[in-house]
C-alpha cells in the first residue's frame, strides 16, 4: 500500500477530522515510519531526524491548505520532498528566473482551433528524468527540447547530456538556475550537444554544477539553428496538437505536494523549467512532463488547467529548429 493510500484509510477510520495533518502522535509516526520506508529515507544524527520529522509534520498541514484551495482536481500528499522545508525546496529545485530583459524572439501566432488533442509521450519523447539536489530544470528543458524536435525533424532518437550545459554553459549558472533561450543560443554557439552517455549527469547526487570536462565534448551530436517563442496559450495548443511539444517555463512553488489530477490554483512567479508533452481541450488540461524522476505526480507527469495561464505558463514558450551538428 502507498503512503498515500495509507493516510485515506486511515481518514477513512475517522482518526482525524483534517485528511493529514493530526495531533494524533500514533498516526504521525506511523506515516512518518511509511514515508521514510517508502522513500528509502536515513539520516545521519538523530537530531537531523527530529529535524525533518517536525518539517514533515508542517507540510502535512500544507498538504491539507493546498487541498482546501485547490479549485482543480488536483489532489495533494505526502511525496518525495515531505521532508524539506518550503525553503529548502525552493533553493535546491526552483531556481529558474526570469530576467528583466525578456525579448520575444521569433514570435510565432497560430490560428485557433476548435479542440486540441494529442499526446507526444513516447513518440517525440525521452523517458522522464530527475534532476537530484541540483537546480538544472533549465537544462532538463532544453536538452528534452532539442530531443524532442531533432525526433521530429531530423528522424533521430538521441537523449542528450544536460550536464554539458550545467558545467560548461557560462552564459548560465549551473546548479543555480538558467535561462532556456541563454542556453539555446550557447547551443548554437558552441556548435551542439553530446549525448548523455558521452557526458553522464552527475549534478544531482553532488549538488553542485561542476567543472567542464572538455574531453567529453569532441562527438557533438544535435545543434539548434534558431528557437520561436509561441504567442499565447491558443498558439500553444495548435502547436501541440498539431507539431509537437513545447518547452515552458512555469510557477512550481506549489508542486512539491502535487500526487495528481488537473492542477488550477497556482501562482506566477516563475522559478522552474518543464515541457508540455500533450494538450486535450475537451478535457479541459495541459499534460506536462517534470525532471523529478518517475515517484513525483503521476509517474513523473502533471496536467495543469487549460485556457487560464495556470503557473504561468505562457512566459516563455519555445520550440526549436534542430541539425546534426
Amino acid at each position: 500500500m502507498s503512503l498515500v493510500k495509507a493516510v485515506l484509510a486511515l481518514a477513512l477510520l475517522g482518526t482525524t477530522s483534517a485528511l493529514y495533518a493530526t495531533e494524533d502522535e500514533s498516526r504521525l509516526q506511523f506515516m512518518w515510519r511509511e514515508f521514510k520506508e517508502e522513500y528509502s529515507k536515513v539520516y545521519e544524527t538523530a537530531q537531523e531526524e527530529a529535524l525533518r520529522f517536525k518539517i514533515f509534520k508542517n507540510t502535512l498541514s500544507i498538504i491539507d491548505e493546498r487541498n482546501a484551495a485547490e479549485t482543480g482536481s488536483a489532489t495533494h500528499g505526502i511525496t518525495k520532498f515531505a521532508d524539506l522545508s518550503q525553503e529548502e525546496f525552493r533553493a535546491r529545485y526552483l531556481k529558474t528566473e526570469a530576467p528583466s530583459d525578456m525579448p520575444q524572439t521569433n514570435l510565432v501566432s497560430l490560428p485557433p482551433m476548435a479542440t486540441a488533442v494529442a499526446d507526444w509521450t513516447g513518440t517525440y519523447t525521452t523517458p522522464v528524468k530527475d534532476q537530484g539536489y541540483c537546480g538544472s530544470c533549465w537544462a532538463f528543458s532544453v536538452t528534452e527540447q532539442l530531443e524532442s524536435d531533432s525526433m521530429r525533424q531530423l528522424k533521430t532518437s538521441y537523449i542528450m547530456a544536460p550536464q554539458e550545459l550545467v558545467s560548461c554553459d557560462t552564459s548560465d549558472n549551473g546548479c543555480n538556475g538558467g535561462w532556456p533561450t541563454n542556453a539555446y543560443q550557447w547551443i548554437e554557439k558552441e556548435g551542439g550537444l553530446v549525448a548523455e552517455t558521452d557526458y553522464p549527469y552527475t549534478s544531482g547526487t553532488a549538488g553542485v554544477s561542476g567543472t567542464c570536462q572538455t574531453q567529453n565534448l569532441s562527438d557533438k551530436l544535435i545543434t539548434v539553428t534558431n528557437y520561436y517563442t509561441l504567442h499565447g496559450e491558443t498558439s500553444m495548443a495548435a502547436h501541440a496538437a498539431t507539431t509537437g511539444p513545447i518547452a515552458i517555463a512555469v510557477d512550481a512553488s506549489k508542486w512539491s505536494t502535487y500526487t495528481g489530477g488537473i492542477l488550477s490554483t497556482c501562482g506566477t512567479r516563475i522559478d522552474h523549467a518543464v515541457q508540455i508533452v500533450g494538450i486535450d481541450t475537451t478535457e479541459g488540461y495541459w499534460k506536462v512532463r517534470n525532471s523529478w524522476g518517475t515517484s513525483w505526480g503521476e509517474s513523473g507527469f502533471i496536467r495543469l488547467a487549460y485556457g487560464q495561464d495556470t503557473c504561468g505558463l505562457t512566459t516563455i514558450p519555445t520550440y526549436v529548429d534542430t541539425a546534426l551538428a
